[in-house]
């Protein structure tokens, strides 16, 4: 990290996005009324952990959860065979190095993000506590144990060295991208992680939080907050084999007034077309592969019934017009969870029936973490009941479809 540039903790980062500023301060205290869920919609709980759950991801074998470290202990994988169910096997999965030591204040508690990631089994965390801890891993083939993959994202300066945390990974043919380093970085790799180079900022650390990006249409979108309280959503040209930028300059795009809402989230859903970007308090939709956006849902800076942060989305198989949104309403600590049958334009909001929104420590701060679909078709979904803590793996049934 260059001088004068210091990334927070991926823990500080979140408690501020939870608590910090951002707008959905309510209306001056008045008591706002529930959600109202489809009366078909249910929730059930598969699995509790006293650790927080980070986030599911399901591959041709197993379903896997990511799960904080603790006071005492390590961060932790466990693993079972796809069909979860509350009678389910859970075993834990080797970590070897790419294991986070103990932490002993809740503030700064990490867990790894798992996602399937061109056929692979990725895990991707925030390392700080050393320049040995690993950022991005990979699942072995025999699906035993994870295996560092970041070996271009540790840097070294004159007197010390440190790894650049990767956020997100993404494959488009036969490119990998990644935000490694936060700020406006983005890396390209040619050979399914193994090495990396940048594409869109540098290979060093940076001050701002990780941007959000996809690509589609032969563009590079991008989306953050970069300075602070600086929202932007952009767009660059790329090269015909997506190997790089054809120009460094952004190209016109049509987008709402952002408000200073900062992006979370850019990602397709189903066909190339459809571009989403979950905000501070909303979500866009794009039509036509991210060159105009439209709200689809948006709440006042302060007023409104709620004020969600959606960081996660998805549209279920062999239904393209259906979307789950999910995150935290950061209005009044609550999770967050609504879906749309009609591609996003209405919306009914399950929040009411996730562990963790009917409290129990009035202090407490709950969020859904990550969404997931099995082959079966179920959606599963990961709650925090506290911050980082009391995990919560739940089937969620939509409702009427």
């Amino acid at each position: 990290m260059k001088p004068l540039q210091h990334c927070l903790p991926a823990g500080l980062i979140a408690a501020t996005l939870l608590t910090g500023c951002g707008g959905g301060g309510g209306d001056g205290g008045k008591p706002l009324p529930p959600p109202v869920p489809d009366p078909i919609a249910r929730v059930d709980v598969l699995m509790n952990h006293e650790r927080g759950m980070n986030s599911i991801t399901i591959d041709d074998k197993n379903a896997y959860v990511a799960l904080t470290n603790t006071e005492t202990d390590g961060s932790v994988i466990l693993a079972t065979a796809r069909g979860v169910s509350t009678k389910s096997a859970w075993q834990t999965v080797g970590l070897g190095e790419c294991r986070l030591p103990a932490s002993e204040q809740v503030e700064t508690r990490r867990a790894a993000e798992l996602k399937q990631v061109d056929g692979k089994t990725l895990l991707m965390q925030p390392a700080w506590g050393s320049a040995d801890e690993h950022t991005l891993c990979e699942l072995d083939q025999a699906k035993m144990s994870f295996v560092p993959k970041d070996k271009d994202f540790r840097i070294c300066y004159a007197s010390y060295c440190e790894r650049m945390y990767v956020g997100d990974v993404k494959a488009v043919g036969k490119r990998w991208f990644a935000n490694g380093g936060a700020g406006q970085n983005v890396q390209v790799s040619n050979d399914q992680g193994a090495t990396w180079r940048p594409i869109m900022g540098t290979m060093d650390s940076m001050s701002c939080t990780h941007q959000s990006f996809e690509v589609v249409g032969g563009r590079l979108l991008t989306g953050g907050e970069c300075p602070l309280d600086m929202a932007y959503v952009r767009a660059y040209t790329m090269n015909a084999d997506n190997s790089a930028l054809a120009s460094t300059v952004p190209v016109p795009l049509s987008v709402p007034e952002l408000e200073n809402r900062n992006v979370h989230l850019i990602t397709t859903l189903g066909t190339s077309e459809r571009v989403f970007i979950g905000v501070e308090g909303g979500l866009l939709r794009s039509d036509d592969s991210g060159k105009s956006y439209k709200f689809v849902l948006k709440q006042p800076l302060t007023g409104g019934v709620n004020y969600p942060y959606i960081t996660q989305l998805l549209s279920p198989a062999g239904k393209p017009n259906v979307i789950v949104a999910a995150g935290f309403d950061k209005a009044k600590g609550l999770p967050y969870l609504a879906w749309s049958e009609d591609n996003g334009d209405k919306w009914t909001d399950l929040s009411s029936l996730l562990p963790g929104y009917k409290r129990t420590s009035a202090d407490a701060t709950s969020q859904v973490t990550s969404i997931a679909e099995d082959a079966q078709g179920r959606i599963l979904v990961t709650v925090n009941e506290e911050f980082q803590k009391k995990g919560r793996l739940v089937e969620v049934k939509l409702g009427r479809l």
